[in-house]
């Protein structure tokens, strides 16, 4: 098996995991993109009398 096949194949592969994955975006043939979000919760302000 050739590279470019061997590529062709991990491509597949990788649209097949993440079909229907809204955080994921092919950018171009060699380029993607994982939007991970991430939530931090902080406690600001103080209450004083």
């Amino acid at each position: 098996m050739s590279a470019n096949e061997d590529q062709e194949m991990e491509l597949e592969a990788l649209r097949s995991i993440y079909e229907g994955d809204e955080s994921f975006r092919e950018l171009s043939p060699v380029s993607f993109q994982y939007r991970i979000a991430e939530y931090i919760s902080q406690a600001t302000g103080s209450s004083r009398s």
